[in-house]
């Protein structure tokens, strides 16, 4: 006759491919059938995406980032973690087994029930040794259940490092191109305070010979010194852009040339794609969605405990009142046993871990459809922003080429006396404003396209940092 034991063990693996809780299904979100910002062509974002603007030194500074930043190796810890509960939860699914020993001294009463004789008399030593193990069996996919939420919990915090990686990469692209921005209206805003003086200075002789009033006068001071100001805007900038670019690549004490910055090359604007691919391309997205994975297979694993628990005991080993005789075959024990336990009165406490578990599990739902909105949102902002400081751009490059060309017209006319020292002043004055404007469109630019290549997901970056 088989033992209760041995018609439970084919039962369990019958019971196996079953599992309490709802299984995952992909909620329904709002979605388009395309942007309405996007416009034909464009290209794929490449996996080390920032080398499309041309410049060795950024480069050299977004991998040294992708490896010595806190946040990124914060988030790398954090995976890290996430992969030892996994382990650790997928471990629960197989027996643990212990190996035992020890040695007991007891003295027995005289008094007592225990029969005392001249063989084993009240001073008596035990000595113990061998291997036990308790197992619980899945009935239900209680374990599986915990596997699973484990293994989403993996997966969203992995998928939260690419998206710290991303940010990362981002924020260091911006922070070079506003230093060098930044350079640039520093030099220009030099060339304005040198002007302003200078007309500063003509109209103090006007003034002192009658020929300019005191309100010109006044003109001109407030001219300078909003000159000044405007100088101190672009140095406190280009430090502060220098200053963020050292704490992201971990050089608290990183100090950019001062020589001229040569102008990062505008790579072609990256392709927008249709809006079901930021499910696949968004790390924050995907991150989203496993967190709701893991919720829903919590679920699961706490409505188990509905149900009975059977547990799996069992122990060899050797026992002897005798070191000597410990290994013996006479010596030898043995113990297998199955516990039941059932729950039958908890007061409601269950039912409210469940009723906890679908609250987290609604949360998630929501955040995960939240996080889809938001990058739609993202990627139809950073279109319109792309299209529009590229008219800027385009703009302001036509209008430092006239005001270049009129600063040419001006110079040979001066060369040959026919220009008044304020006219040509005005000239330089109006060329040196041109190529502040450029800067600042020429960052915004820029910054467009770092934010449309983050909305887009950017891409797989993890191999950067090898």
């Amino acid at each position: 006759m088989k033992t209760p034991v041995s018609l439970l063990l084919p039962v369990s693996f019958l019971l196996s491919a079953c599992a309490v809780g709802p299984d995952y299904v992909r909620p329904e979100t709002p979605t388009a059938g395309a942007f309405p910002e996007a416009t034909p062509g464009g290209v794929a974002v490449g996996e080390k995406w920032w080398q499309g603007f041309d410049d060795a030194q950024l480069s050299a500074f977004v991998e040294q980032a992708l490896v010595a930043n806190v946040d990124v190796r914060i988030a790398a810890g954090r995976v890290e973690e996430a992969a030892a509960g996994l382990a650790d939860v997928a471990g629960a699914q197989l027996p643990q087994i212990d190996g035992t020993a020890g040695a007991a001294q007891s003295k027995v009463s005289d008094n007592g029930y225990t029969p005392i004789s001249s063989t084993n008399g009240r001073n008596r030593t035990v000595y113990r040794a061998g291997l036990a193990t308790s197992f619980e069996l899945d009935f239900w996919g209680k374990l599986r259940r915990a596997s699973e939420a484990a293994r989403a919990q993996l997966l969203a915090t992995t998928e939260a490092r690419t998206q710290v990686e991303l940010a990362v990469a981002t924020s260091v692209v911006r922070a070079y191109a506003l230093a060098q921005s930044a350079a640039v209206q520093q030099r220009s805003a030099e060339e304005l305070v040198a002007i302003r003086t200078e007309e500063r200075r003509i109209v103090g002789l006007r003034f002192a010979v009658g020929a300019a009033n005191a309100a010109d006068r006044a003109q001109a001071e407030v001219n300078a010194a909003g000159a000044v100001a405007a100088l101190s805007d672009a140095r406190r900038a280009r430090a502060s852009a220098e200053h963020l670019l050292g704490f992201l690549v971990g050089r608290p004490d990183l100090i950019l040339p001062a020589k001229a910055s040569v102008a990062l090359a505008l790579p072609p604007p990256p392709a927008a794609g249709l809006p079901s691919d930021l499910l696949r391309g968004r790390p924050d997205v995907r991150s989203a969605e496993q967190t709701l994975v893991a919720a829903n297979a919590r679920i699961g694993y706490v409505k188990a405990a509905y149900f009975p628990t059977f547990t799996l005991t069992g122990a060899l080993g050797n026992e002897s009142r005798d070191f000597s005789q410990l290994f013996t075959a006479a010596s030898a024990t043995s113990n297998l046993g199955l516990d039941l336990r059932v729950p039958l009165f908890d007061f409601g406490r269950t039912t409210a871990r469940v009723e906890g578990a679908v609250a987290l599990q609604h949360q998630a739902a929501a955040n995960y459809e939240k996080t889809v909105l938001t990058a739609f949102r993202e990627v139809r902002d950073a279109l319109t922003d792309v299209r529009e400081t590229s008219a800027a751009a385009s703009a302001a490059g036509l209008r430092e080429a006239a005001a270049r060309e009129a600063f040419r017209v001006a110079e040979a006319r001066q060369a040959a006396g026919q220009l008044p020292l304020v006219e040509h002043l005005l000239a330089r004055r109006l060329l040196a404003e041109s190529q502040a404007a450029v800067a600042r469109v020429r960052y915004d630019r820029i910054g467009a396209q770092v934010d449309l290549i983050k909305a887009l997901g950017g891409a797989r970056i993890e191999a950067a940092a090898k």
